[in-house]
Order: C-alpha cells, then structure tokens, then sequence
C-alpha cells in the first residue's frame, strides 16, 4: 500500500468482496427470512474470522497508517486495549488496521441494507405472479371441466336424437366442447410449469441482483 492510496475505495471493494464471498448465504436468507442479516461475524459461517483476515489483519507503515486515519477519521477504531503496550509505531498501525476493517464493516452494513431495498421489490413481484399465475389456472382448470360437462350434454342430446342427422349437430357440439378443454388444460399445465419454476426464477434473480450490488 502506498500513501496515496484510496483506501475509501478499497474498503467499498473489500465489502463488495465480501457480498460476493457470502452470495449464497445472502441468497438463503433472503428466500427463507425476506431479507439478509448485516450481522457479518456471527450470522455468516466464519464471517467473524474472515472479516478479521481479510480486513483486519493488515500491517501498515507509518506514512500508510497515517492516510488511513486522515481518510477514514469516521471510523476510527477507539478501543484502546488493541493497543495496549505497543510502541507508538505498531500502536499506530494497529489502530489504522481496526479503523480500516471498522470501514469495510459500515461499507457492509450499506451493501446489506441495499440488497435488502432491491431483494423486497423484487420478492414482491414475484409474490404478484405467483397469485396471478394460481388464479388464472385454477380458471382455466375450472373452464375445462365446465367444457368436459357440456361435451357430456351434447353427447347425451346426441343419444336421444331420433336419428343420426338429428343427433350430428349435438356431436360436433361435443367435440368442440372437448377441444376447448383440451386446450384449457394444457395452458393450465403451463401456468402450473411456471409456478413449479418460480422458486428457480426467484433464486437465481436475487443471485443476479446480488451480483451486480457486488459487481
């Protein structure tokens, strides 16, 4: 690291880092609970441990542990037992190392909270066509059968006809009434194939959109 590093950027990408590092834990819980915990070191496996590794564990010179102070003053680190009995250098570097990992922490917590937002919208569309999808197959399940029965009727009129002649009309009434359920059928079959599908779209569109909040 140098002195002129950006180190406000670089705590936003290791917190991007960590979105994609834990995307699938995002993901269950968003599907399972309606929104992602920020609460990275005791909700995520290991996150206690890899938040401390990746963003914690750094050594910084004088100069480096200087801009992350004067770049990141919002977060300083102020728990001084971490400290404790260092020289004024390590001392130093070891506050700058808190301040820094307290940054990627806040950085976090905004992504979360924007995965959240944007994971609500989008569980609540799905929501939308889920019942929009319930309702228009039981109508057309409901179609189908009420053609099953008037194709019964016809071909009931069609056995009291007095004559072939008579009892065609009632027949080609029959007919028509199956096609018409035929066909209601198989649309219900396919609003029933996409709501077998619906928990495969949810994930993978609160993967994509994780993705890009991380990207």
């Amino acid at each position: 690291m140098s002195q002129t590093e950006n180190y406000r950027d670089l705590a936003e990408s290791d917190a991007k880092s960590a979105v994609s590092n834990f995307r699938d834990e995002i993901v269950e819980m968003l599907l399972d609970d309606g929104k992602a915990s920020d609460d990275l070191l005791n909700d995520y496996p290991n996150g206690d441990s890899y938040h401390h590794e990746s963003h914690a564990d750094k050594w910084y010179n004088l100069q480096e542990a200087a801009a992350v102070l004067d770049q990141l003053d919002d977060f300083e680190e102020t728990d001084s037992g971490l400290w404790q009995g260092q020289d004024m250098k390590t001392a130093l570097g070891t506050c700058a190392a808190f301040t820094y990992a307290n940054a990627v922490y806040s950085e976090w917590h905004d992504l979360i909270e924007k995965i959240n937002d944007r994971a609500e919208d989008i569980l609540s569309d799905f929501i939308t066509e889920e019942t929009d999808l319930e309702t228009e197959r039981d109508d057309l399940t409901s179609n189908a059968q009420d053609e099953d029965e008037q194709a019964e009727f016809a071909d009931a009129d069609a056995k009291e006809a007095g004559s072939k002649k008579a009892a065609k009309p009632f027949l080609k009434a029959a007919a028509e009434h199956r096609t018409t359920a035929e066909a209601a059928r198989t649309c219900a079959a396919e609003k029933q194939a996409l709501l077998d599908s619906l928990d495969t779209r949810k994930a993978d569109a609160l993967r994509e959109m994780v993705d890009e909040i991380a990207g």
